[in-house]
């Protein structure tokens, strides 16, 4: 026994050195769990619908993925941006829900700037994957003033427990760990924590200098190709459905994420579209399995939530997978129709992945030309 855990332990080092993703996937699933468990378990007690808690699970889930910082000023400034990134295009959306025009251009505003700076690292790429992602929860629950306000008033409990899985329960290797401060310091004054805020606008200063430093790096090329990508994706997928075309636009987003050629772009759609493909048929038999059986569904989800956090960045047609299957489990639970949703999902997919294709053949170079340029 002893020397089979020996194998798996080395085959698991092997390919997640330091096991860095296993952790960051516990940090993603614990975060989330905890921040759905407290939020829904409230939102019960007041007799309010559990939907309330879709932007706080939603923060909790994607943002360990991209906090990476090991210093603690650092690693807060991260938090924050992220958080005030979320907030922000969610309540853009909400509040543009009813506007067609300016929802559309709001869009296009937030694909622009999210392709144009996610390459300046974690932080950023965090941010506008969260910007996005909001915005579609935004646009698809367009929720009234006073939900707004209490989904927003909800979501501030994320951050929170994000950083006490992040800082306290599973840290970075080589992050200094959040320290109880006792109650007599807290009461005596304040110096620890204006210097844990000053620390911050340090770095969040020598990051706003960094970038207009470094502006000639941002992805100008690319930001404009997702730009006419994603107005492309929303006019054609509102033909499918107005309420679910943001997940051909999400589709065009991600597939230019990180790609620089023709052969990059077609091998981010293959293994999207086998991902996607994969996990809405797992998840119409899942749900067809399990329908009256909940608990095993919130299961379904938790270990969907884990799988995405350990293969996305890595094995992009994993994560892909999992993602799908977490959508479809939510949709099914939640009473939607799931094999009409799950033809639609792919649909509008398909739809994405088609136009970020065409797109690139158009306007990317190819792999072999760069490399050509590179060394002439």
């Amino acid at each position: 026994m002893i020397a089979a855990y020996d194998r798996v332990r080395g085959r698991m080092l092997a390919g997640d050195p330091e096991f860095a993703r296993l952790h960051g996937a516990t940090r993603s699933t614990l975060a989330c769990l905890l921040t759905a468990a407290l939020c829904i378990g409230w939102l019960v007690q007041q007799h309010l619908p559990i939907t309330l808690a879709a932007l706080a699970t939603l923060f909790a889930m994607i943002a360990p993925l991209f906090l990476r910082d090991r210093h603690l000023s650092d690693w807060l400034v991260s938090l924050g941006l992220l958080y005030v990134c979320t907030c922000a295009s969610f309540t853009l959306s909400a509040l543009a829900a009813p506007h067609p025009l300016l929802r559309g251009a709001l869009l296009l505003i937030i694909v622009f700037a999210g392709m144009l700076c996610h390459a300046l690292g974690p932080r950023a790429a965090g941010c506008a994957l969260l910007a996005l992602v909001a915005f579609y929860l935004g646009l698809y629950l367009h929720p009234s003033r006073d939900v707004l306000d209490a989904m927003l008033g909800l979501s501030a409990l994320a951050p929170l427990v994000v950083a006490w899985v992040g800082r306290v329960l599973v840290p970075l290797k080589g992050a200094a760990q959040v320290r109880s401060v006792p109650v007599e310091t807290l009461l005596i004054g304040h110096s620890w924590l204006a210097r844990a805020v000053n620390a911050c606008k340090l770095r969040l200063q020598s990051d706003l200098n960094a970038l207009a430093r470094h502006r000639h790096h941002l992805a100008w090329r690319p930001a404009a190709l997702a730009t006419v990508a994603a107005l492309l994706a929303l006019l054609a997928g509102d033909e499918m459905s107005s309420e679910r075309s943001m997940w051909a636009v999400i589709s065009t987003f991600v597939v230019f994420l990180g790609t620089h050629s023709r052969e990059g772009t077609l091998a981010r759609v293959g293994k999207r579209l086998m991902g996607t493909l994969a996990g809405a048929a797992a998840s119409v038999l899942l749900v067809a399995l399990f329908k009256s059986e909940p608990w095993v569904l919130v299961g379904l989800m938790a270990a969907c939530v884990f799988g995405w956090a350990y293969f996305i960045l890595h094995a992009y047609t994993r994560g892909v997978f999992f993602i799908t299957l977490l959508v479809g489990l939510v949709y099914g639970q939640l009473g939607f129709a799931i094999v009409a949703l799950a033809v639609l999902r792919v649909e509008e997919v398909v739809l994405g992945c088609f136009i970020a294709f065409a797109l690139s053949m158009l306007l990317m170079p190819s792999a072999a030309r760069r490399e050509e340029a590179l060394l002439t």
